[in-house]
């Protein structure tokens, strides 16, 4: 009896994990084993153009820092990165405080808002190709609210185009960031609004005493989705612009498309490996300055 009991606690233990497996197969074979080969070809000379691989140590990060680019894909990456995620969770929040009542007219907008975020990429980057075109809607309806004919190369520009695709992309994820920010809100007790208004705070007061404390772990995961997501961009940046005018748009991604396409499987592994370094070096601190402000309600 004994024996059968200790069996029963056995399976029981068990029994979660066996749940678990099959999302743990997944992220074995899909996640961490490519994170583990990636590492290892990024010490090697491994190519289209030989068929020995040979481990080269750190010679693929001396050609990485020696080649010119990487200062400017930082750059690059950093610039689309700050407009994204300024803009995605400012306008994201700003939405949320307008439309977190639950009412017929605000369940429409929520939907109309959150509607990019479900459309595919491609899809918006041709659509913004003929918006931002020197010709296009856009250009237009300047020269009619100036009444001068505007025909700004949004595209085009080695100096702003790089911004313009981040405000492209943080337009496509701002209902996304907005139905977050709207249950983060949603899920402060009434009794401390209530307590709020008793003492006098007017809206802005509200928001900055009440909401936006109560509202960080929203806010945290807000900000590490959209910083992760646009350090590693590409999709957005190859429909509209390529990488170019130039290499005003070429990002890491696209810097480690380019490698790959050559053939140059170690060195672009090398580059992969260098992305995710940057990117824990980002996203851990963000993650931790912003876990030390949450306030529990």
């Amino acid at each position: 009896m004994e024996r059968k009991r200790r069996h029963l606690n056995a399976i029981d233990r068990a029994h979660p994990f066996s749940f678990a497996l099959p999302a743990l197969a997944i992220y074995l074979v899909f996640f961490l084993v490519p994170i583990v080969l990636n590492i290892g070809t990024a010490f090697t000379d491994w190519n289209m153009y030989q068929t020995r691989m040979n481990f080269t140590g750190l010679e693929n990060f001396r050609e990485l820092i020696q080649s010119g680019d990487l200062l400017l894909v930082i750059k690059n990456t950093l610039y689309f990165t700050v407009t994204v995620v300024v803009l995605q969770n400012v306008c994201g929040f700003a939405l949320a405080l307008a439309l977190e009542k639950k009412t017929r007219a605000n369940d429409f907008f929520r939907a109309l808002f959150f509607v990019p975020a479900v459309i595919a990429i491609v899809v918006w980057g041709y659509l913004f190709q003929t918006i931002l075109h020197p010709r296009g809607l856009l250009n237009n309806l300047l020269s009619f609210l100036l009444r001068a004919e505007v025909q700004m190369a949004w595209l085009g520009s080695v100096d702003y185009t790089i911004f313009v695709v981040g405000v492209v992309n943080a337009w496509m994820w701002t209902g996304f960031s907005m139905m977050i920010y709207i249950a983060a809100i949603n899920s402060i007790p009434e009794e401390i609004l209530e307590a709020g208004r008793i003492d006098g705070l007017r809206f802005f007061g509200m928001i900055r005493y009440i909401i936006i404390p109560l509202v960080i772990p929203g806010l945290t995961v807000n900000i590490l989705i959209s910083t992760i997501g646009s350090l590693k961009v590409f999709d957005i940046i190859m429909v509209l612009t390529k990488g170019g005018p130039g290499q005003a748009t070429h990002v890491f991604n696209t810097w480690i498309y380019q490698a790959f396409g050559q053939g140059l499987l170690g060195y672009a592994s090398a580059m992969n490996l260098l992305l995710i370094i940057v990117i824990s070096l980002i996203a851990f601190p963000i993650y931790l300055q912003l876990s030390k402000r949450v306030v529990e309600a």
